[in-house]
């Protein structure tokens, strides 16, 4: 039987309905806020289950939605590619071998919307000025991204941090935790974000160092999480989010969650990345930086 005009009319809308209901909350976000997201992208491995080409386009979607991202594994190659897809956001950060080469932390972001004011690339470790420096407990270089952005729309100053921890030394974390604590004390910008892969449940020493010093994990406090809970590294098989542990997160000063979920993409029944991306909305809190 011909469907009638009215019962078309309400068909368009129910379909509306369902499609705005799974768009991400920082599509529907309230005037002051803005969009923060931290994504492990994995480094290009032939031997993975998607190849990077085949889920380059993907991951450039999901950091292209949100205003500041921090990415974590991403080769020249892999950043290079992104970029190119991004014409609209900036980057900054480098390599962690000694050459520039290698694994990078970079920090993406909106440049209609952000100005660069100052970034720099420390290293994880004892000389934590030279290039390729390694923790004694370490097996590898590891890094913090760092860049104070300024929004151009109210004239206030944020510092981000990007890291991506050792894999190997609960010690090598720990001193990651107490470095980047002592680092943010000096910092003067309005707030403060810190996104990364920390290899780490919240629990662990290092990231309690980050707690006692005032950062704020906006996955314990938004005003809406899209689930009870969420994994953050799952492997790249869908069923690996069922329990996985939540190692990537989103640290804030000064700034108020209202909103924080992972985002699940699919192609060919594998996940896009091994890590779930982590994205939060937030915006300014200047009643509490985080700072004595």
């Amino acid at each position: 039987m011909p469907l009638s005009s009215l019962q078309i009319c309400r068909c368009a809308l129910l379909v509306w309905s369902a499609l705005w209901s799974l768009t991400p909350a920082s599509a529907q976000m309230r005037e002051g806020e803005w969009s923060l997201a931290t994504f492990n992208v994995r480094y290009d491995s032939p031997g993975d289950p998607l190849t990077w080409e085949e889920r380059r386009d993907q991951v450039a979607q999901i950091v292209g939605f949100y205003d500041v991202v921090g990415i974590q594994e991403a080769l020249p190659h892999q950043v290079e590619d992104l970029a190119a897809r991004l014409p609209w956001m900036a980057h900054v950060g480098r390599g962690r071998d000694a050459d520039g080469g290698g694994e990078a932390c970079p920090i993406f972001y909106d440049k209609n919307k952000w100005e660069l004011l100052q970034s720099q690339t420390l290293w994880l470790a004892r000389d934590w000025k030279t290039p390729g420096a390694v923790h004694p407990a370490a097996d590898l270089p590891r890094i913090v991204t760092v860049a104070t952005l300024h929004h151009k729309a109210d004239g206030k100053t944020l510092r981000v941090y990007n890291t991506h921890w050792s894999h190997v030394s609960v010690d090598a974390r720990e001193f990651a935790g107490d470095f980047l604590a002592v680092l943010d004390a000096a910092c003067d910008a309005d707030a403060t974000a810190l996104l990364g892969d920390f290899n780490e449940v919240q629990a662990s020493p290092g990231r309690m160092a980050l707690s006692e010093a005032g950062f704020v994990n906006t996955y314990d406090n938004p005003k809406v999480r899209c689930r009870r809970e969420f994994p953050t590294y799952t492997t790249f098989k869908p069923e690996g989010s069922a329990g996985g542990p939540r190692i990537d997160a989103i640290y804030v000063k000064g700034l108020e969650a209202t909103w924080t979920c992972v985002d699940e993409v699919i192609v060919r029944g594998f996940f896009i990345s091994d890590h779930m991306p982590v994205h939060a909305v937030v915006k300014w809190n200047p009643n509490d930086n985080g700072r004595p």
